[in-house]
């Protein structure tokens, strides 16, 4: 059940922040202000396969396990671009959840 939900919230997660990162205009300005603005849309890709990796996974837990694994190291490198910018913990906040929580469900589908 543990599964169930934090899949489904991590994957409901990636799908907005990729139409947000592939359709806004906010996000293009964050990525240009990140320096970034070259990766928006591989980034915004890998969103969208991340979280269908990581419904798929609820079925076939290999593609899980790769898919939460992918997104844990996409936030993780999301934060540490973030923190040479000296960006605030607030601005923070929402990769670092999404790494625990992929960290999470790829122990989940590990072990």
């Amino acid at each position: 059940m543990v599964l169930l939900i934090l899949t489904l919230g991590s994957a409901g997660a990636f799908l907005f922040y990729a139409y947000e990162t592939l359709c806004k205009a906010a996000p293009r300005r964050e990525y240009e202000r990140l320096g970034m603005g070259g990766f928006r849309e591989f980034v915004g890709a890998l969103q969208v396969l991340g979280a269908v990796g990581a419904l798929v996974g609820l079925v076939f837990a290999p593609v899980g396990a790769v898919a939460t694994a992918g997104l844990t190291l996409l936030m993780l490198l999301g934060l540490r671009v973030r923190y040479r910018l000296r960006d605030t913990p607030r601005l923070m906040m929402p990769a670092a959840m999404l790494a625990a929580i992929n960290g999470i469900l790829l122990s989940l589908h590990v072990f």
